[in-house]
């Protein structure tokens, strides 16, 4: 889950409603457990940490796309 279609297919899995990266997470239906299945998904290494401070920071879909974007180190050089 590294392109920008990636990420938009797989929050589309877990949204209710439509969205663009300055719709509000809850406007798009995405709450707590929609957004740690999303992490899980992204997370590249099995042992790798979810930050749950970061993810209750959260508020629009550009933010959840940047951190999870940040969870797979591949991610940045393509998004470059």
């Amino acid at each position: 889950m590294t392109s920008p279609a990636d990420l938009d297919s797989a929050i589309a899995k877990y949204a209710t409603a439509s969205f663009t990266d300055s719709t509000p997470l809850l406007e798009a239906g995405l709450e707590s457990l929609s957004l740690l299945r999303l992490a899980i998904e992204a997370a590249t290494d099995d042992d790798a940490e979810i930050d749950a401070t970061r993810m209750a920071g959260l508020c629009t879909i550009g933010d959840l796309k940047d951190w999870l974007r940040s969870m797979d180190p591949s991610a940045s050089r393509l998004d470059a």
